[in-house]
């Protein structure tokens, strides 16, 4: 076998090269474990989760939640989709669209649970969390979670996401359903066609 030798200098500038062509390390797993999600103490005591109407996806005042999501104890979001369900010639679209077009992919639809165990991961891991391996391996600044509607007071639809900052912090936030979701608005979701 031959071994290449070289010296720090061209070690370093061939290494800076591979980089700038746009190498990406794995630097561990991206499993994160769910946290159960309440609301009322993490966002403030008037929220909840939105109770519907009958139709086709709940019962009468039932909560609009993804059963499957809460089911799950760990997400390793290497075997996750991101999904900003636009079509060709959209540059956005509606939250309540997204989530009609969501629920016909027939997969799970990751929920707060997630949503509360990437926050938390984040919270005690900084850089090595999750959230920003994902800024780094994939470039996502944003996650949302579709798989649990909330409501605000007033009765406005919400749901929750993750977003990454210009200083490289993460920080969470509710958006409304009526307001628009662009491209780099990934939503998280299972791979598989599970119902």
């Amino acid at each position: 076998d031959e071994v290449i030798s070289l010296s720090p200098e061209e070690f370093g500038s061939r290494f800076t090269a591979f980089l700038n062509a746009g190498a990406r390390f794995t630097f561990g797993d991206l499993k994160v474990s769910t946290v159960p999600f309440d609301p009322t103490k993490f966002i403030n005591k008037d929220w909840s989760f939105w109770k519907g109407p009958k139709d086709g996806n709940c019962l009468e005042g039932e909560e609009e939640r993804d059963k499957a999501s809460l089911a799950l104890t760990e997400v390793d979001f290497d075997k996750v989709d991101l999904l900003n369900c636009l079509e060709k010639g959209e540059s956005s679209i509606r939250g309540e669209e997204k989530l009609i077009r969501l629920m016909k992919l027939g997969r799970t639809i990751f929920a707060s649970n997630v949503f509360m165990g990437l926050w938390q991961d984040y919270q005690q891991n900084k850089a090595g969390c999750v959230l920003e391996k994902l800024y780094q391996q994939k470039g996502v600044t944003y996650v949302d979670f579709f798989g649990d509607i909330l409501r605000r007071p007033g009765g406005v639809r919400c749901v929750l996401g993750l977003c990454r900052g210009a200083g490289g912090s993460w920080d969470w936030r509710c958006s409304w359903l009526g307001d628009g979701w662009g491209g780099r608005n990934f939503s998280a979701v299972a791979q598989q066609v599970t119902k």
